[in-house]
């Protein structure tokens, strides 16, 4: 099979590589792409070093499948032509993800949209992955009817630039720490990124706001997919989403209303069980998930399971996962494995 990972040199783009070596996946050629800028470095892959070739419409001629993170905007113009050809899209951005032809897949969750027909494939946005992973077990159990979820979002979510601009504000602010306490606006450090200082803060802006409603489109996205994912479109979903000056690994505080009465015991028993998740719920041993703990991982850590305390039918919990790994390259892979098992 020949297999091209689109957007080669960025931190999903290598994930993706990775991952495909990880799980063995069925590779005869692996075809490099990336920007023109990128074109020419080299990624490893099964003990080999390969060229980055610049993403042109001839590059994906002859490929069986393309693993896309690249952008909406580029994403836009090669995937509908790569599709028409033959090859099978799987793509990390945002750009068709509620486009009816278009499978929006978290495999462990709603493997059915897998099809023998369907070229284009969406991974979903990063945080709600990590939110159904841990909710769509316990909505199969007991019907979920509200979702109301904050999200803590690492700076490796913005691409490597975000990662860098944390740690130059956090080099620039070393040893100011007293400073911190009464800071100077003027004094502190504006990055091009997040747009507030993100060292030793938090930015309750993902994405722009939507003038109308007062969300920003991270927050539409995520009710906008949960309710899709789930084939629920009368779900009441809200979000807060919020970047942290964390590197790897998403986190949420979910509050998620059921149709009936479902006990942190029975919960934590069906969490368990569920494919991709690992219960880490353990207060007496100050065992709870951290994004720290979730990053290099494949699953998703799920823990302070609690009743809501006025609301019997309404859990509480707290999940991370890393938004690299299942919130993007991996979930791409396992949905290019289903497709093999669907033809």
């Amino acid at each position: 099979m020949r297999v091209a990972v689109v957007g080669a040199t960025g931190a999903v783009g290598r994930e993706m590589i990775r991952i495909l070596q990880e799980r063995d996946f069925p590779v005869d050629e692996l075809v490099p792409l990336a920007s023109e800028r990128s074109a020419g470095t080299r990624v490893a892959f099964r003990e080999r070093e390969l060229e980055v070739r610049p993403l042109r419409p001839e590059a994906l001629e002859g490929v069986d499948l393309a693993l896309s993170s690249c952008g909406g905007a580029v994403a836009k113009t090669f995937v509908p032509q790569a599709a028409a050809r033959g090859t099978v899209c799987v793509d990390n951005s945002s750009a068709f993800r509620m486009e009816p032809w278009a499978g929006l897949v978290i495999p462990e969750i709603n493997p059915e949209e897998v099809r023998p027909d369907r070229r284009v494939y969406c991974v979903p946005n990063c945080t709600i992955i990590t939110t159904l992973m841990a909710v769509a077990p316990l909505h199969r159990a007991a019907g979920l009817r509200a979702l109301s979820v904050a999200s803590y979002q690492a700076v490796s979510g913005a691409g490597q630039k975000g990662v860098r601009e944390l740690a130059e504000q956090i080099a620039k602010l070393a040893g100011s720490e007293e400073e911190l306490g009464h800071p100077d606006p003027e004094a502190l450090p504006r990055g091009e990124v997040f747009g507030k200082t993100i060292a030793y803060n938090v930015v309750a802006k993902i994405d722009a706001f939507d003038p109308e409603t007062g969300f920003t489109f991270e927050e539409i996205k995520m009710a906008r997919e949960a309710k899709r994912i789930l084939s629920l479109p009368d779900l009441q979903v809200a979000a807060t989403c919020v970047r942290v000056p964390v590197v790897t690994g998403h986190s949420v505080a979910v509050e998620a209303t059921f149709e009936r009465e479902l006990a942190p015991a029975e919960a934590r028993e069906i969490l368990a069980a569920a494919p991709g998740v690992r219960v880490v719920d353990d207060p007496a041993n100050l065992r709870y998930p951290s994004p720290l703990e979730a990053a290099g991982g494949d699953e998703v850590l799920v823990g302070r399971i609690r009743r809501h305390p006025d609301r019997p039918e309404t859990l509480l919990l707290f999940a991370c996962g890393d938004n690299l790994r299942k919130g993007a390259a991996l979930n791409a892979v396992q949905i290019a494995e289903a497709v093999l098992r669907a033809r």
